[in-house]
């Protein structure tokens, strides 16, 4: 599908979002409308069940910026993007989630960076470790080129999801997410894009400010893990062996490595900074 549509924002903002605490869900939203690049709308796909999230939202939504999308049933996380995907009517497609705060010119800079580098498709940046109080506790830097990333795929995903923006051409050649992926939806959707030659690249700006809950290692460990396994697996390409060979073995060693390591590994890395 062709963005055609008059009068079309530059850049679409897509946030599922799933009772957040009102005060989050005010936070992340305003850091989108507080952006300094203002040409957007910011599409919310709404799946909350409760009552003050959904009334925030609402509230919000009184700028004609933000559209927002209700179900009459619950869709879930990864079918929640799609259809935000699939309304975007943006150039370029901007992921945000509602616990996350956007640095005020994070769009400014990202679009900037596409529209000088066409070769690229996707971009994303550092982030902010934040815990549940707003306190930032470290910082994480990814690799830069896709060379670097390509390499950094195998044992990583190679973004932050919530700071990534993409071309909207890979949502009109029919690149989405994988519904059978609920948790790891965004390193199955890079993995197949990588086995598709499409070009990534971070920025060594921090972007956002990203929310780590108390069960974030949990998220990490157990299923978590192979279903990461499975999205490597899926998107094999025979174009980069080397990589893909190691990318799988890498994947099932974390499958076997004890989930208190995963745990304490995680935990570990978001208390202290890397290097950029």
């Amino acid at each position: 599908m062709i963005n055609d549509i008059k009068d079309a924002p530059i850049v679409s903002v897509v946030m599922a979002t799933f009772n957040e605490p009102k005060e989050v869900i005010s936070l992340a939203i305003n850091s989108i409308l507080s952006q300094t690049f203002t040409d957007l709308e910011l599409l919310i796909i709404d799946d909350s069940t409760d009552i003050e999230t959904i009334k925030t939202i609402n509230e919000l939504a009184l700028d004609k910026r933000i559209i927002v999308y209700r179900e009459s049933e619950r869709i879930g996380f990864v079918r929640a993007l799609n259809l935000g995907l699939r309304k975007a009517k943006g150039k370029y497609i901007a992921r945000m989630d509602g616990d996350d705060i956007s640095i005020i010119n994070r769009l400014n800079i990202q679009v900037s960076f596409l529209e000088q580098n066409p070769e690229y498709a996707v971009v994303g940046g550092a982030i902010n470790i934040m815990n549940n109080r707003g306190v930032i506790t470290s910082q994480r830097f990814y690799p830069t080129s896709s060379f670097k990333l390509n390499m950094w795929s195998i044992f990583r995903s190679p973004f932050a999801h919530p700071t990534v923006m993409m071309r909207r051409e890979i949502v009109d050649k029919g690149f989405l997410y994988n519904e059978n992926f609920v948790k790891s939806e965004d390193l199955e959707f890079w993995m197949r894009l990588m086995k598709n030659n499409y070009k990534f690249y971070n920025l060594k700006n921090i972007l956002l400010n990203f929310r780590i809950g108390e069960d974030f290692g949990n998220k990490r460990s157990g299923s978590q893990l192979k279903s990461n396994y499975r999205a490597r697996y899926l998107n094999f390409s025979w174009d980069s062996p080397f990589r893909s060979i190691l990318s799988l073995l890498v994947a099932r060693i974390y499958t076997i490595t004890p989930q208190t390591f995963i745990k304490n590994f995680y935990k570990f890395e978001n208390t202290k900074s890397n290097s950029k």
